[in-house]
């Protein structure tokens, strides 16, 4: 995904939630939507009615970028409301995904020319260096991105830090899965982003602020024991997801972003706001008006989004959307 996060929670981009907002021209007093966690794994529903009184519903499945076999099959719940529904939303909408390799490549062009000659290398110490070159491969794979922002190396270290702590893959990813099912039906996805949204997260911090995040991962990409408590968060991370466990991935991701805003200050919560908080309340505003235009709607997003502080769902509350 065009989403780049420190910890490895940042692998598990968002699943959405829904709310009712009801009015006619007699300004009949609203109603709020009812939110109900389904049986399936990270699986809620979100039941109320349109703009004409008629009944809405919105399902929301929570996802995670990478995974395994042990993810399929889903449950028939969770691909009825699928086949089944008016629109089908996915972080970014089907167009955006197909186009990912062209706005990847692109912002690392743009990435060399904002950074105006500056070299990653020259603010690094030469055991840093010397970590890039080993972590790379060689010295030309570091030479060819070290003209660039340090978000690129950064990113590269955190793709390099996944291969090599577990054996998890976009492939089987929820997120794909869906995609492909749209694909292979010629279904439309909207996206509750837009991609400049992606774009900016990625591509984060002033280019000090980008440096001080990949010295920080040059260290955990180097240290054993750093490597290790990757390992141990990734697997943490995926046996809640893989289990439904929704209290203990919230308890998780919430202890992250902690941790995250403890290391880096006020750029950090900046962060987290980017990420979660904005994201969140933008998309349940999406959900109100998928709901009060009518029909079914199936959310596919990143279950980090669902749980927790400040998730989706209690925007809805704050709203006064669902009850």
């Amino acid at each position: 995904m065009f989403i780049r996060k420190k910890f490895c929670k940042s692998l598990f981009i968002l699943f959405a939630a829904a709310f009712l907002f009801c009015t006619n021209s007699f300004a009949k007093e609203s109603e709020k939507a009812t939110l109900t966690k389904e049986k399936p794994r990270m699986f809620w529903k979100i039941s109320g009615t349109d703009k004409n009184g008629n009944p809405s519903v919105v399902y929301i499945q929570g996802t995670i970028h990478v995974g395994s076999k042990e993810l399929y099959p889903l449950d028939k719940e969770v691909l009825d409301a699928f086949n089944n529904a008016d629109r089908i939303a996915g972080e970014l909408s089907k167009d955006d995904m197909q186009n990912m390799q062209f706005y990847a490549m692109r912002l690392v062009q743009e990435s060399f020319l904002k950074a105006d000659g500056k070299k990653v290398s020259a603010c690094l110490s030469p055991e840093e260096i010397e970590t890039m070159n080993s972590l790379l491969g060689s010295p030309q794979a570091f030479a060819m991105i070290d003209g660039a922002e340090p978000w690129v190396a950064a990113l590269t270290l955190l793709e390099k830090t996944i291969q090599e702590t577990t054996e998890l893959t976009y492939e089987y990813s929820v997120d794909n899965y869906f995609l492909k099912l749209a694909n292979d039906a010629a279904r439309k996805v909207v996206g509750l982003d837009d991609i400049q949204v992606q774009i900016d997260i990625l591509t984060f911090g002033t280019y000090e602020q980008q440096l001080t995040i990949l010295k920080s991962s040059i260290k955990e990409c180097s240290d054993e024991k750093s490597k290790e408590e990757t390992r141990v968060e990734l697997k943490a991370l995926y046996d809640a997801y893989l289990a439904g466990d929704v209290e203990k991935l919230a308890s998780i991701s919430d202890a992250s972003n902690e941790s995250d805003i403890a290391e880096y200050g006020d750029f950090g919560e900046e962060y987290k706001k980017l990420v979660y908080d904005k994201r969140n309340e933008d998309w349940a505003k999406d959900i109100k008006e998928f709901l009060e235009n009518g029909g079914s709607t199936f959310i596919y997003a990143g279950a980090a989004h669902w749980v927790g502080k400040n998730s989706v769902f209690d925007y809805l509350r704050k709203q006064g959307t669902i009850e």
